[in-house]
């Protein structure tokens, strides 16, 4: 089992759980949904002594990547999202407009993924899972070796993630969750987008938005 650390810091205007995630070996490493605070967050990096090497989206909503310009430039690295929500980055300002909150225009993502892809942060590996649903293309990201799925907004502990957005559909999300996200391990540790952490085990058991799936 990899040594595997995270931190998790709730940033931008929604309340988003933004993580650090690196191996505590080679402090080698990515940030997760950087939704706002930039420089908060390149703080607890630098206080961290993470080598960062990505910046992480799990999916393209405002409150997800409104860091992601500001972060990126801090921090010298580059913005992944998978290849299905890449076109949201650049309408991700209008889209704060609309719900009362404002970030800068953001720059295109560098790296885009699809469902599968690994992406390595020197000794640390994160897989893809590709959980459309939430938005065509959101994603969970699964670090095997340490039982560690961060699921954005696709999976809470308790609830599912809205489907009433551009872009999403329920049948497609609890599909999602049904076929990557349930057949893992009881023990993965679940971290969300919003609220507190679970475990895959829990979300089978309690979770009543998954009952009978």
């Amino acid at each position: 089992m990899a040594d595997i650390g995270i931190k998790t810091l709730v940033v931008g205007p929604l309340d988003v759980n933004c993580y650090i995630l690196w191996d505590k070996d080679t402090k080698d490493g990515v940030v997760v949904d950087p939704g706002g605070h930039a420089d908060r967050i390149a703080e607890t990096v630098k206080e961290l002594g993470v080598n960062v090497a990505y910046i992480i989206d799990t999916h393209g909503h405002f409150d997800h990547v409104g860091g992601n310009g500001e972060l990126a430039e801090l921090l010298n690295v580059k913005v992944a999202i998978h290849e299905d929500d890449a076109h949201m980055i650049e309408g991700a300002s209008a889209q704060s407009a609309f719900y009362g909150h404002k970030i800068d225009d953001l720059p295109a993502p560098e790296v885009t993924f699809t469902d599968g892809t690994t992406i390595e942060a020197g000794s640390l590996t994160v897989k893809i899972l590709h959980t459309p649903g939430h938005t065509t293309g959101g994603v969970c990201l699964y670090v095997e070796d340490a039982g560690i799925l961060i699921t954005g907004d696709t999976l809470f502990a308790g609830s599912i993630g809205r489907s009433d957005l551009p872009g999403g559909d329920h049948e497609t999300l609890l599909a999602s969750i049904k076929n990557k996200i349930l057949p893992l391990p009881a023990d993965v540790r679940v971290y969300p987008g919003h609220g507190g952490s679970s475990t895959v085990g829990e979300e089978r058991k309690y979770n009543p938005f998954l009952q009978g799936l």
